[in-house]
């Protein structure tokens, strides 16, 4: 975001007296975090895992279609985000399974709806558009990947062997965009090439229990992408060309790193590849001793792990999942630690210390303070759903 942009963004924020309130509250969180996160109890976690839920659902509900949108406190909800709502379609099923769900029922109808919504958007190629709806663009390789796990979710809740011809056609389609040498290199986001396809592996190895004729073939091109991923890794863990920027790329985004790390985690875990799985778990433990060691985490981070810009809780809140499943198959304490103490740190972040109304309760903002350079001012759905996520592993 340009800088003219980001004074014009403050400039709106400022123009409304409810505004001031977060702002006052923002401030105060800052000047007192540290007694916020020791503070905490369970039974307001809790409150921000119902109220997490209850906005995923309501982001739905606000646009012309049945996917969900985006909420900025200077321009309101924006058109829905085939990509995100692909992802969030898990987080809504997973919340409905919960025992505690407040809103199980909604939760199902939202999941069932944007699937629907969802396959009458699929192209003709079998990829999905990038970017918002309105924005009408050609098939992306890695928005078409996140809509894959809520194909899954579905398919898995119900059986219908739509969601799983939608997820065949549109694997197919992937993995033409891979060249020999194992890069993601035509029809990704903004024409770059990035390692955050591991993202996209991810899923279509969850998907292979159901497409065991595919499995050598799959195993090859998986083997293939997250082999080059690891040349393009550091002596310290750090990835190139991670950014979702060209300007950037030598400073990503958390919230890309995170992808990245995860990706190449999971992959990892379901090829039995200690290899891939050592890849994550390099990056992984610096963040988390970063994290432990400060009580934050920066929003981007340097070759050599210097961080720079305001911390992006999309990020942390993906960090948190991914140390989780760590925890899980290693048993290392490390991760345990880093996790509860991240989901506490979002916990505080999502309650804003100030009156609010439906378009705000319950969401993550994009980053912290909520006017920093990522996403400023705004609750970014895919924030909300990693939020959800998190706080449902520790549950």
């Amino acid at each position: 975001m340009g800088a003219v942009h980001y004074v014009q963004n403050w400039i709106t924020f400022l123009g409304q007296y409810d505004h001031w309130r977060f702002l006052f509250a923002e401030l105060n969180k800052i000047m007192y975090l540290r007694s916020y996160t020791q503070t905490l109890n369970e039974m307001e976690k809790e409150q921000c895992l119902q109220h997490a839920a209850q906005w995923l659902i309501h982001s739905q509900e606000q646009g012309s279609t049945d996917g969900c949108g985006t909420y900025y406190f200077t321009c309101g909800w924006t058109s829905d985000y085939p990509e995100t709502t692909g992802y969030i379609i898990p987080s809504l099923l997973r919340y409905a399974a919960y025992e505690k769900a407040q809103w199980s029922e909604q939760a199902i109808k939202s999941a069932l709806e944007a699937g629907e919504w969802l396959l009458t958007l699929q192209r003709e190629d079998g990829g999905w558009p990038g970017g918002y709806i309105e924005q009408n663009r050609p098939s992306v390789v890695f928005n078409s990947g996140q809509i894959l796990r809520g194909m899954l979710a579905l398919y898995t809740y119900n059986q219908d062997l739509r969601w799983k011809g939608a997820a065949e056609r549109c694997i197919g389609w992937i993995w033409q965009q891979l060249d020999e040498q194992g890069r993601f290199a035509t029809n990704d986001y903004m024409g770059a090439i990035r390692v955050y396809g591991t993202y996209v592996v991810a899923p279509i190895l969850d998907w292979l229990p159901h497409f065991n004729q595919h499995r050598e073939a799959w195993h090859v091109l998986a083997n293939r992408h997250l082999n080059w991923v690891c040349t393009q890794q550091n002596k310290v863990g750090w990835f190139a060309n991670c950014d979702n920027t060209q300007h950037k790329n030598d400073k990503p985004i958390i919230h890309t790193i995170a992808y990245t790390i995860d990706g190449i985690w999971n992959s990892g875990v379901a090829l039995n590849n200690e290899a891939f799985k050592a890849s994550a778990l390099v990056p992984a433990r610096v963040l988390a001793m970063d994290f432990l060691t400060r009580g934050i985490l920066n929003g981007r981070y340097t070759s050599t792990w210097a961080g720079t810009e305001a911390f992006i809780p999309t990020g942390g809140a993906q960090l948190a999942i991914v140390w989780h499943s760590m925890y899980k198959e290693t048993g290392d304490a490390l991760w345990k630690e880093a996790f509860e103490k991240m989901n506490t740190l979002l916990c505080v972040i999502a309650r804003r210390g100030a009156r609010q109304f439906k378009d705000s309760l319950g969401a993550l903002p994009g980053s912290f303070p909520m006017w920093g350079r990522y996403e400023p001012f705004g609750l970014p759905n895919w924030a909300t759903k990693y939020f959800l996520d998190t706080l449902l592993n520790e549950r």
